[in-house]
């Protein structure tokens, strides 16, 4: 439930904002003072320019009072402040608002590389609105493809509305994806090689690994697969949302990205099923050898045992050739067995 403005406690500026960018008619930003910026400054500032990007910190309670005063419909203030943990998308009147995936982003780490490491690929959820003449995002955690998508807003790379802003978080969510699917595909390279090669060592730990890494992003793939087609299905022939053509090219997209996903993860899969064979048929002829080697002894045991025992009138004990003679016996018996087992196709 939003809070009432007028019952909130007053605040000057906007300390909950993260930033703030005006966009001018060609689509360039500058950079707004947070601290600054009043409901009566940014009411300036929006009357001046054709488009806004407001980006909100929800870990902090001013925020509802901040995004009161921004005059969206009230579904889409409460999809804004929410703690919703899965993917939606909606629109009433010319007003869409929702809920994206992204990966949280490490404070420190170099925001530039794509490379999906181990240890970021924990979800971080992205609530937008996309009103006329501003967008409106909010986070609870630093995200990845946001802190992408600001890079280049203050790199200079120019934005003609707000709903490219949008698709552009999105498509730097797609991007880090597709490269991890890279990243992962050569990882599988390799251990294919190996497993084809008969070096097996760690391939069922790293293959289980992989496998999770696959699952942990076909899950949001899925997620706005679903949810941008039917967005699409649902508003295209009564709207035509600036948000529309992007839920198009966004929808094909990720369509393309979970398929190779799932190529992925089947090769993993089918690839662990071949090393788990490769290992049982490499016990099952250990097993075999020292089965082998178990029969061949047998004899020469019963031999032995025969001529410890402690009793009188063993045969060959008095005699100078006893040993000798209880030794050929052993390796006679061990020979024998060797001779039968070929026989009948054992060790052949």
């Amino acid at each position: 439930m939003l809070v009432p403005t007028a019952e909130a406690p007053p605040f000057n500026g906007m300390p909950c904002l993260v930033w703030a960018y005006a966009f001018d008619t060609e689509g360039s930003a500058h950079g707004l003072e947070v601290e600054m910026l009043t409901p009566a400054a940014l009411a300036a500032v929006r009357a001046s320019h054709p488009w806004l990007w407001l980006h909100f910190n929800t870990s902090d309670a001013r925020t509802a009072q901040a995004i009161a005063q921004l005059q969206l419909p009230e579904a889409a203030s409460e999809a804004l402040l929410s703690h919703d943990t899965h993917v939606s998308l909606h629109l009433e009147g010319d007003t869409a608002y929702g809920v994206f995936v992204d990966w949280r982003h490490q404070r420190g780490s170099d925001h530039s590389k794509q490379s999906f490491a181990r240890g970021d690929t924990e979800v971080g959820w992205l609530h937008f609105a996309l009103a006329e003449g501003l967008i409106v995002s909010a986070r609870r955690h630093a995200l990845r493809s946001v802190e992408q998508v600001r890079q280049h807003v203050r790199g200079g790379v120019r934005f003609d509305s707000a709903a490219e802003v949008l698709e552009a978080i999105v498509e730097q969510f797609a991007a880090s994806v597709a490269h991890a699917t890279l990243e992962l595909g050569e990882e599988l390279d390799h251990i294919e090689d190996r497993v084809l090669a008969d070096r097996i060592g760690e391939e069922r730990r790293d293959l289980a690994l992989l496998r999770r890494q696959a699952v942990h992003m076909h899950r949001p793939l899925t997620a706005l697969r679903r949810v941008l087609r039917q967005f699409e299905q649902r508003y295209a022939a009564a709207s035509s949302h600036a948000l529309l053509p992007a839920a198009t090219r966004l929808s094909q997209r990720f369509d393309e990205l979970d398929s190779d996903v799932a190529t992925l993860h089947e090769r993993a899969r089918l690839l662990q099923d071949e090393v788990a064979a490769k290992l049982a048929e490499q016990t099952n002829r250990h097993l075999f050898v020292l089965s082998v080697v178990t029969a061949l002894l047998l004899p020469p045991t019963l031999v032995v045992g025969v001529f410890g025992m402690n009793m009188e009138n063993l045969p060959l004990l008095q005699s100078a050739h006893g040993f000798g003679i209880a030794m050929g016996l052993c390796v006679a018996s061990s020979v024998l067995v060797y001779a039968l087992l070929r026989r009948f196709g054992v060790g052949g």
